[in-house]
């Protein structure tokens, strides 16, 4: 066997073998993640008063549906503190109408935004600032609640003595395609936020999401605050990282059916709709680091298909078969585990390649833009670098006093 014969096979024995390690972590995370339709935590006697914060900008079509949702809970004590942040749509005038029709909501308004700032942080430094509420819920304008949500999910914070709780809802899609790409992306997320392991003693993991950051207000005032995150196009997992640098316990579970979304309703939107953040969090606006991770990717996801090619081989097709059938395995597990189909789950590494078409494409736009656009508005990458808080292997934290602290970090 030549020279160039025996790297390849040394490598694609190694990428194999990494699949077997990958698959036995991510059936130790779905093993270990808490379910939240699973939880029981006792009644609360006494509601404290929650207020729910939603930013919203052109969301005309989702957020009233989304909105009555929220209305017709049957917690005590609710706030509704919808932003609109400077929306061109119907947005605003929805907003006045369900603030009109219930007492519970309130309507705030931003026509201008302040230099440094990125449009939704500021709606939800904001909304924050109007609130009244001795826990504070950041959610989103399209997510929807079954009744009962609430009450459940402050009876767990309280029950678990935390201080933030945030719930990764299962996104509804009728794209097979879509599922296989939020399949990787949720095996991504979950294994890079070490999210099994948030809350746990002596555990620096931490999470958040845009569809549920449930905090306790006197702890968020210990905090840095949105002004900390102004930058930062990733402010539900950046809100997660604040939390934990205050010293906060967090929680964090899966909510299978309580909570719903329609993230993107199809996988073209998604393309669009990750290119804000995606080069930024992953590649930390390197091209060098993105082209370093889409090329560990595509050998990563192609080593299993490298080992079947090589039928003569009998060894590596050994490793074929094993590397598939841990795959199947796992990927049965987590589908009764989370209840989802099996086939999306199964084929999560096409996903992975296609996730990597993703940044590709959103770094590329980034850097012929200069920045990113969002929410009509354009940020200078420069910006962008100054203020970011969450990197693919560290994060710089930068205090109001001046200090700085440098931690390793292997998760975005």
């Amino acid at each position: 066997m030549s020279t160039g014969n025996l790297i390849l096979t040394a490598c694609i024995t190694i990428l194999c073998f990494a699949w077997w390690a990958s698959s036995f972590i991510i059936v130790r995370i779905a093993r270990g993640i808490r379910i939240f339709e699973e939880e029981n935590p006792p009644i609360l006697q006494k509601f404290p008063k929650l207020s729910v914060i939603i930013a919203a900008c052109n969301e005309a079509d989702t957020i009233e549906p989304a909105i009555v949702t929220l209305l017709g809970q049957d917690y005590p004590d609710l706030e509704i503190v919808l932003i609109d942040d400077r929306s061109t749509d119907g947005t605003g005038k929805i907003i006045d109408g369900i603030a009109g029709r219930d007492a519970r909501a309130k309507a705030v308004h931003i026509e201008k935004l302040p230099d440094g700032w990125i449009g939704k942080v500021n709606a939800l430094n904001e909304g924050t600032a109007k609130s009244t509420g001795e826990w504070l819920l950041f959610t989103d304008a399209d997510v929807h609640f079954r009744q009962g949500t609430l009450r459940k999910a402050l009876a767990l914070a309280e029950a678990d003595k935390s201080d933030h709780l945030a719930l990764l809802p299962k996104p509804a899609s009728n794209s097979f395609w879509f599922e296989v790409v939020v399949s990787a992306l949720g095996a991504m997320f979950l294994h890079g936020t070490r999210a099994v392991d948030v809350g746990k003693p002596g555990s620096e993991a931490f999470a958040g999401t845009g569809a549920f950051n449930l905090v306790r207000r006197a702890a968020f005032e210990k905090t840095e605050g949105f002004s900390w995150l102004r930058m930062e196009p990733v402010d539900d997992v950046g809100l997660g990282l604040m939390m934990s640098l205050s010293g906060a316990k967090s929680t964090f579970a899966v909510a299978l059916r309580d909570i719903s979304i329609v993230w993107y309703p199809s996988l073209k939107l998604m393309f669009k709709g990750v290119e804000k953040n995606f080069f930024g969090s992953a590649a930390n606006y390197s091209l060098i680091r993105m082209a370093l991770i889409v090329a560990f990717v595509w050998a990563f996801a192609i080593a299993p298909f490298a080992a079947i090619f090589n039928f003569r081989d009998l060894p590596l097709l050994s490793l074929w078969v094993i590397t598939y059938v841990l795959m199947a395995a796992g990927s049965f597990f987590i589908s009764r585990r989370f209840k989802q189909k099996f086939f999306p789950l199964f084929l999560a590494q096409i996903g992975l390649l296609i996730v990597s078409v993703m940044l590709l494409r959103s770094g590329i736009i980034c850097v012929r833009k200069g920045g990113i656009d969002w929410r009509g508005t354009r940020y200078k990458t420069e910006d962008l670098l100054s203020g970011q808080r969450l990197k693919l292997d560290k994060f710089r934290i930068k205090r109001s006093d001046g200090k700085k602290l440098w931690k390793n970090h292997n998760r975005t």
